[in-house]
């Protein structure tokens, strides 16, 4: 697994931990444990990131968004804009490495 830069995805993360923490969720609700997949991510794509542990993270968050969150609600467009914008810089360092 190579390093990549997920600058525009960890910006993305932090802005929507600073959203949802601005509602101080209650212990243990949905938006609570969001939050702490959320600074997961963030963490994982602090340089030097590698793809991989990343990608774990990523799977994680997608696990919980599909056995706890309503796809139609703003916590699902939220994990579903970050799932689109990890995929979006995988495909660039791709096109950029392969280019």
């Amino acid at each position: 697994m190579s390093n990549i830069h997920f600058d525009s995805l960890r910006v993305m993360v932090s802005d929507y931990i600073k959203q949802i923490s601005r509602t101080d969720p209650e212990s243990h609700s949905t938006e609570w444990f969001l939050l702490k997949y959320l600074r997961r991510i963030e963490k994982k794509t602090e340089p030097p990131s590698r793809t991989g542990q990343v990608e774990g993270t990523i799977r994680s968050m997608v696990r919980f968004y599909v056995d706890n969150i309503d796809e139609k609600s703003d916590l699902g467009d939220i994990c579903i804009k970050i799932y689109n914008e990890h995929r979006k810089v995988l495909r660039q360092y791709q096109d950029n490495d392969h280019a």
